[in-house]
């Protein structure tokens, strides 16, 4: 559960997630879905209730799941290579390669030296998916992800995350426009007032 005064934005929800699936909450704005997105990252608390992930809480559990927000949360004066490596949680080389290959996934290569500022709507967009995958994580949590991306950076995001699929990272997804996305999802799952329908 979570209250915002007296206003229930989250109410009654139950649900698990397995490895390597992949669900879809679809819902009207307003409708609890980023909250609960928020909740199960350990972004916020909930008023009652718990999280677990690999029946683990708090810290722990934070460290095992990716959260890519809807809102942009780069550093506006760094290039985009220079994001990922300051949001990530790896170190030497595999922080070094796992940023060239969220580079060349995300098609990136030609604006990777840019600084954010520099860059449109869309290209953020996939660099803030980027900068979130930079970890070892066995979740992903996406508030949607593909929110003013362009035809080319919306099929890089679907194979990318098609490919974390099938390695058997878990993954839950907001989007309006989930139509891309549905051939990754296992289940769909529908919002109202703060509870599952």
């Amino acid at each position: 559960m979570k209250k915002y005064g007296k206003y229930a934005v989250l109410e009654n929800v139950s649900l698990s997630l397995n490895p390597g699936e992949g669900i879809a909450l679809l819902g009207e704005n307003g409708s609890g879905k980023s909250t609960l997105l928020k909740i199960l990252s350990g972004i916020l608390a909930p008023d009652a209730g718990e999280v677990r992930i690999d029946g683990l809480s708090g810290k722990q559990a934070k460290e095992k799941i990716a959260y890519v927000p809807q809102d942009i949360v780069l550093f506006e004066e760094l290039t985009v290579t220079e994001n990922l490596y300051a949001w990530s949680s790896l170190r030497g080389r595999e922080n070094t390669d796992r940023a060239e290959y969220l580079i060349s996934e995300l098609q990136m290569e030609s604006f990777c030296k840019k600084r954010i500022d520099r860059l449109s709507g869309g290209q953020r967009r996939r660099v803030n998916l980027a900068a979130a995958l930079m970890g070892n994580y066995s979740y992903m949590m996406l508030d949607e992800p593909l929110a003013g991306i362009d035809e080319q950076g919306l099929k890089c995001v679907a194979k990318l995350l098609k490919d974390e699929k099938e390695k058997g990272t878990a993954m839950i997804i907001t989007e309006h426009n989930p139509t891309i996305l549905l051939p990754l999802m296992d289940r769909t799952l529908r919002f109202d007032g703060g509870c599952l329908v």
